[in-house]
């Protein structure tokens, strides 16, 4: 074997690389809710509070992360757009599993289902008045 490895470096280096790379890609998925997990407990315990989030926003998200930061102090941060890997759901749910229900604890409500409801609402209004102003956009033919 010995023999073989010195012969044949460079094939045993590339066949090294790619047993170590898938290596990390089976361990990356395995362990994402871990990471999730730990890296939601490590922020929380230094005060600060995250929700991830991914995929395409509602409308009314930008007014939801601006109620959540005003209100409470917690970011909404989008981690992805539409294409995401099985691994970083997994990531995303186990951290805002552990960040959320911190929140929660901490002011005593669900204060992400109140700043959504109370961002959609928001959004809702704003577009009632867009059309109110433009009588021609609501009137049906």
């Amino acid at each position: 074997m010995k023999d073989f490895v010195r012969v044949h470096r460079k094939f045993a280096a590339i066949i090294g690389i790619v047993i170590v790379v898938v290596a990390a890609w089976i361990l990356s998925d395995a362990t994402a809710v871990i990471r999730g997990e730990l890296l939601a407990r490590v922020d929380v315990a230094h005060g600060r509070y995250f929700e991830l989030g991914y995929g395409l926003p509602a409308p009314w998200v930008p007014e939801y992360t601006r109620l959540l930061r005003e209100r409470y102090g917690v970011e909404h941060r989008p981690v992805a757009g539409c294409l995401v890997s099985k691994s970083l759901v997994s990531f995303v749910r186990a951290y805002n599993s552990v960040s959320t229900a911190a929140a929660k604890r901490k002011f005593g409500h669900d204060i992400f289902m109140e700043s959504c409801n109370d961002a959609k609402r928001s959004w809702e209004q704003k577009l009632l008045n867009r059309y109110a102003q433009h009588p021609s956009l609501s009137s049906t033919p």
